[in-house]
């Protein structure tokens, strides 16, 4: 065999013992992971010993504390050693390959792919909760919003977005990545709200999107697997469409009239509403719109994992004691 083949190889055997160890569940998935290198007729892929497998299992443990991002990594390895497979001309013994095995192997790659991601981006999805606050150079009261984004999360905000309609989109990358940093700092999550590109190159945690803004998965189409989408909604007809979309988390409102952000238009759908939906889907719910210290518990009394809020915290006059107070009514509420 070609050594730069028998090298691929290799790789893809090894590749394919990483996804056994770390993908195994659902069960169906696991079983075709497995089958996949036991379908391969090659020395290298035979099945181990109970002991040896052990030892494997034990060596991929202690390679590292992400392991979902190892995973992701090792099946983009999968997917390059595949493309050599299918492209390689004049190996006899890999032409054996082309009967079958890399169909299936795309099918199992996409499968994993999918899996993985998905419960990547459900457990960054589970942070959602608590304060949640979009900072805007429009409603800053002309502060910096690195300014104001330091003092929320000193304040304890765990969700940050960014919404800046204002300046290009390479300043806007730039400053996304300051933020990005001061959240991971902090172990808080930053969105991007509306531009996909920016989440991507700033590499945020995840993108938020309007009603007329991409559909979830055009959005993902422009994001690695494992950033998170969520989805502005006005009421339950339209959190029940974002849940279909597979959106990560659902932001419900104007729970209360607000100006804020050009939105007086949108009619106030009040706390009930908030609960319904609660009730009707498993992704968090975020609690958007008219939101302060005045109304914040009955909020969380309806079921909101976490509340948005724009005004409460960046125009105020100490926007860090202004998120600790909203975030003190919210957790005794």
């Amino acid at each position: 065999m070609n050594p730069f083949v028998a090298g691929q190889l290799h790789s893809a055997i090894e590749d394919i013992r990483l996804l056994e160890a770390f993908v195994t569940a659902p069960l169906g998935l696991y079983s075709d992971i497995k089958m996949l290198r036991e379908s391969l007729p090659f020395r290298d892929a035979a099945e181990l010993s109970r002991d040896e497998l052990r030892v494997r299992r034990t060596d991929f443990g202690r390679l590292t504390d992400s392991p979902r991002r190892l995973t992701l990594n090792a099946i983009s390895s999968l997917r390059a050693a595949v493309d050599v497979f299918e492209q390689v001309q004049d190996d006899r013994e890999m032409a054996r390959l082309r009967e079958g095995w890399i169909s299936r192997a795309r099918m199992v790659i996409e499968r994993s792919e999918e899996h993985v991601g998905g419960e990547w981006r459900a457990e960054i999805a589970a942070k959602v909760r608590g304060l949640y606050v979009i900072v805007d150079p429009e409603a800053t009261r002309g502060r910096d919003v690195v300014e104001i984004a330091t003092a929320a999360l000193k304040g304890g905000v765990s969700v940050l977005q960014l919404r800046d309609k204002t300046r290009d989109k390479g300043e806007v990358v730039r400053v996304a990545r300051e933020l990005r940093d001061l959240c991971n700092a902090h172990d808080a999550l930053f969105i991007m709200n509306d531009d996909a590109d920016v989440a991507h190159a700033a590499e945020a945690h995840g993108l938020h999107v309007g009603q007329t803004d991409l559909a979830v998965g055009e959005a993902r189409k422009s994001l690695a697997i494992h950033q998170i989408v969520g989805r502005s909604n006005n009421g339950m007809e339209q959190a029940m469409e974002s849940q279909q979309q597979g959106a990560d988390y659902l932001a419900v409102g104007a729970v209360y009239a607000t100006a804020t952000m050009g939105k007086s238009g949108r009619t106030a759908i009040g706390p009930e509403t908030v609960r319904k939906v609660k009730e009707m889907v498993d992704q968090p719910i975020v609690a958007i719109g008219g939101i302060d210290e005045s109304n914040i518990a009955d909020v969380a009394r309806a079921g909101a994992d976490c509340v948005c809020v724009v005004s409460a915290v960046t125009l105020a006059d100490d926007p860090e004691a202004a998120a600790a107070r909203l975030l003190e009514r919210f957790d005794s509420a």
